[in-house]
């Protein structure tokens, strides 16, 4: 291999070997730490390297496919383990292992003390490497095993604290890793009847393959309009089929509508796995999923339109649901799901590199906003509902400069880095795209993104302390300069795609083969009156909860909006109440029919008739005879008997 391939090689390599030091040798809690974040900042400056080695190649040649064993050969299956490196895994590749390396590094000091460090850090290990062999792989099936592998890790991470039974707002961590674990199986679904879909119709699982031209993506365009007949459903083309189950698996990966309940409950997991998994990479990877498979939802403008649908609602709900919620972390969750859902409707309209962007972007300010609430968290005795909150300006002065950065970014505040990739979207869709009415849902969720941003930096810093049994403290030791690297991540983030640059395009055009849309007066204008209807929207929100609504805000209470929505505000707290349907139309009659089944069936029918029963049955027997070995003489003479009649009996007229 080449230079260029051992740095490539080693960006998974490293974490993957930090996991097995730390689940096999390493025993020490300060270890387990340094060893964790050596191995992930390792991974940072191979990645470093390797993109400095590929920007050094022309264009046509940043495609590096590194085969590295044989790993399936069955029949026509026949699969390599290998990795596969262009401008868009070196994009991924940077945010998992930077951002990783930060989250890391605070979650030393924020997990001092834990009662199970070398499980949690061999974990992350093995979260990071899992994801970067989901970025990396270039064939569908390793892909899946990056796949598997991290909703492996985060079924770990979020159920850490497992003997727990209950943490705040009320969620059992084994019940929210187990409910993760199952809504995700639903899209791993979609993504297996993909890939049996593709090997059946293609022959292979490669993206490229060897050569760069015999992977499935080269041989769509010969069944884009090749047609499967569905029955009572109607036909579909092969393309847009193999799309829909994608979306699937999306839906289920990156928590969007109608399976994004499980999001909201990974909260129970510790505040950096939060910011690790479920806001920074792995929910991600839904996005980088479309992205990477782009060329299939071009070929089928139907599943892209179903996709931007989701999307743009998924956002709306997210937006609502964020809007309503006192506990911190769960506004940030829910922030998330929004977010997501912008990224999502960018791809379904064919905006890849704008959905790249604010992949990026927001993976950097939503990691420092859950890190900072993390630290606030920390801060305050694991107390996370913001009405019992307050001043914390002035006890948390560090915390509080940096949550205002991360709320500007994520509100889309001129010059923050959400700004430039959220007017990036709208601007491809209202100019572009000319989707108007998806524009509007977006538009208004991204003014009510300002609205809860403002309400929270309100609830949270405003004021004086509501609690005052609280007393807060800011000692972030080691917590502090991964907050302020991100801070100016969420600050200057935007500078990787500015109009006019178009730094990030250029980068992905190699991969996506976008057409640059040229910054006009028309954008302008159009950005400038999004970013006084945000700014205006998050000062409204500020000054109403510090100001009028604040003497109402108590632990416990409603928020002062619930009296004049009512059911609606209810309802945007419980997410729409999606997840009580699923509750009582799908887990409740589940659960019934398994009661009904065990005791019906298992225990009366299998352990009351087959097990039990014929034991009894086999006792009563070995009962019956044993009063016949009762060591009377008349006894055996008897039975004796009666074998000699039986005898002569059968002789006689048996013959």
């Amino acid at each position: 291999m080449t230079q260029l391939s051992w740095f490539i090689a080693f960006i998974p390599a490293i974490p993957l070997l930090g996991f097995f030091l730390n689940a096999l040798f390493i025993k020490s809690e300060k270890a387990n730490g340094t060893i964790a974040s050596l191995a992930v900042a390792g991974a940072f400056g191979a990645a470093i390297a390797a993109v400095v080695g590929l920007n050094g190649l022309d264009e046509a040649s940043r495609q590096i496919s590194i085969p590295l064993w044989q790993w399936l050969a069955v029949g026509k299956l026949d699969v390599t383990f290998g990795l596969y490196y262009d401008p868009l895994t070196a994009v991924m590749t940077l945010l998992i292992t930077g951002v990783g390396t930060l989250i890391h590094i605070f979650s030393v000091s924020y997990m001092h003390g834990d009662a199970r460090p070398r499980r949690y850090f061999a974990y992350l290990n093995l979260f990071v490497f899992s994801m970067l062999m989901l970025v990396m792989s270039d064939n569908l099936l390793v892909l899946f095993l990056g796949w598997e592998g991290v909703g492996l890790c985060s079924f770990l991470l979020i159920g850490h604290w497992f003997e727990r039974k209950s943490v705040q707002p009320g969620i059992v961590p084994s019940e929210a890793a187990a409910k993760a674990f199952v809504v995700n199986r639903i899209g791993d679904a979609g993504m297996l009847l993909a890939m049996m879909v593709i090997f059946s119709r293609y022959g292979t699982l490669s993206f490229f393959g060897p050569d760069g031209k015999s992977g499935f993506f080269s041989r769509l365009t010969d069944s884009s309009f090749t047609m499967v007949n569905l029955g009572a459903l109607g036909t579909i083309s092969v393309v847009s089929g193999i799309a829909f189950l994608l979306i699937l698996a999306v839906v289920g990966k990156s928590a969007q509508l109608p399976l994004f309940v499980w999001l909201p409950d990974a909260m129970a997991g510790p505040t950096p796995v939060s910011a690790l998994i479920h806001a920074a990479t792995m929910v991600t990877a839904g996005v980088y999923l479309v992205v990477r498979t782009h060329m299939v939802f071009d070929l089928a403008p139907d599943a892209a339109t179903w996709l931007t649908i989701i999307g743009t609602m998924t956002a709306l709900i997210g937006a609502t649901a964020a809007l309503t919620q006192f506990d911190i972390k769960r506004v940030l969750a829910y922030s998330t799901i929004s977010q997501l859902g912008f990224m999502i409707a960018a791809a379904g309209l064919g905006a890849y590199t704008s959905a790249m962007f604010h992949l990026l972007t927001h993976g950097l300010f939503k990691a420092l906003l859950f890190l900072a609430a993390g630290a606030i968290i920390h801060g305050l005795h694991d107390v996370q509902d913001m009405r019992r909150m307050g001043g914390l300006a002035k006890t948390m002065p560090t915390i509080y400069r940096v949550y205002l950065v991360g709320a500007f970014a994520l509100a889309g505040i001129f010059p923050f880095a959400g700004f430039w990739s959220k007017d990036e979207i709208l601007a491809h869709g209202w100019f572009h795209s000319q989707a108007i009415t998806t524009i509007i849902v977006l538009l208004f969720s991204s003014l009510l993104t300002a609205f809860y941003m403002g309400r929270q930096v309100a609830l949270t810093f405003a004021g004086e302390a509501r609690d005052n049994e609280l007393h807060a403290h800011e000692h972030l030791g080691s917590m502090k300069w991964p907050l302020i690297i991100l801070a100016f991540g969420a600050a200057l983030g935007g500078l990787i795609n500015l109009p006019g640059l178009y730094t990030l395009h250029e980068w992905l055009n190699p991969v996506l083969h976008e057409p640059v849309e040229l910054y006009t007066v028309g954008m302008g204008v159009f950005a400038a009156i999004t970013t006084l209807l945000a700014t205006g929207s998050g000062y409204l929100a500020y000054r109403i909860y510090s100001g009028p609504a604040l003497i109402k805000i108590k632990a416990g209470a409603e928020d002062p909006a619930h009296y004049y929505l009512g059911d609606i505000w209810k309802g945007f707290e419980l997410g729409w109440g999606i997840d009580y349907v699923y509750q009582r139309a799908i887990v409740r009659p589940y659960r019934a029919l398994s009661g009904y089944v065990y005791d019906v069936v298992d225990v009366q029918a299998i352990d009351g008739i087959l097990v039990e029963g014929s034991a009894r049955s086999i006792g009563a027997l070995a009962r019956l005879k044993s009063q016949a070995q009762n060591g009377s003489v008349r006894t055996y003479a008897f039975v004796f008997l009666i074998g000699v009649v039986l005898v002569v009996g059968y002789m006689v007229f048996g013959a």
